[in-house]
């Protein structure tokens, strides 16, 4: 089966586009019950759409219950569809929900000056949360209890910010971190977890280069590591070092 180039639509978002796309073609059975959809790759490729469009419609086309992922797999189409409305439901999705990538893009960018305002202004005694909120992520990371990894991951977060002592970086990094508590990022982020078990262990020894960084008031390290850790990020709950 192959996909045609998209036509413009009344939505704002591509993955809008695509979402429809793909339940239209379940409608006229293109795509039946059960049947694997093409990589992400090649679905992007004969859309002429960029990966992480194709990765944010199949997301919410999971949530509301069209396509399943089955890890080392593919993603299939459920077999029992009730149609009616899931179109609606998953445009509203991503229409209402901020893109992951560009929460991701923000992220990086903010956290690389709020680590170099940290490094240059906090004193020690400020340092001495960030020290004590990683020790906490870090256990849960390693007892892999995934819901507790990401209530301490945003107080983490949220305990550098304030080490810079500047109310507005604590106000923009609450505000993203709220954001990632949406539908379509909650989804892709268990996603890219469940999808190999050793996904936290990466995530928690790149946080503790970042750490070490802040610590020892390595600026470069830790902007490295920052980088690191959302590159990582990025490529891997996008799929976009798959072939």
């Amino acid at each position: 089966m192959q996909f045609q180039k998209l036509p413009q639509a009344q939505y704002q978002k591509r993955s809008s586009i695509i979402a429809e796309d793909i339940v239209q073609r379940i409608r006229r059975n293109e795509l039946s019950a059960g049947m694997k959809l093409p990589s992400e790759r090649d679905i992007a490729e004969q859309l002429g759409v960029s990966r992480p469009s194709v990765r944010e419609a199949i997301s919410a086309l999971q949530i509301v219950g069209v396509l399943e992922s089955r890890p080392g797999d593919g993603t299939y189409v459920c077999e029992q569809l009730e149609f009616e409305d899931l179109s609606r439901k998953a445009v509203r999705v991503l229409e209402k929900n901020d893109s992951p990538l560009e929460l991701l893009h923000a992220r990086k960018a903010l956290e690389i000056g709020t680590a170099r305002l940290v490094i240059n202004v906090a004193t020690p005694r400020e340092l001495e949360p960030i020290h004590n909120a990683w020790k906490q992520k870090y256990e849960a990371g390693i007892r892999g209890d995934y819901d507790r990894y990401l209530e301490q991951a945003f107080e983490f977060h949220m305990t550098i910010a304030r080490a810079t002592g500047n109310s507005v970086i604590e106000r923009m990094t609450d505000n993203l971190l709220q954001a990632t508590q949406q539908p379509l990022w909650l989804n892709m982020r268990r996603t890219y977890y469940a999808a190999d078990d050793r996904r936290i262990r990466e995530m928690l020894d790149v946080h503790d280069r970042i750490i070490t960084a802040l610590m020892k008031r390595e600026t470069e390290q830790a902007i490295l590591a920052i980088e690191a850790h959302f590159d990582i990020l990025i490529q891997r709950t996008y799929n976009l070092n798959d072939p």
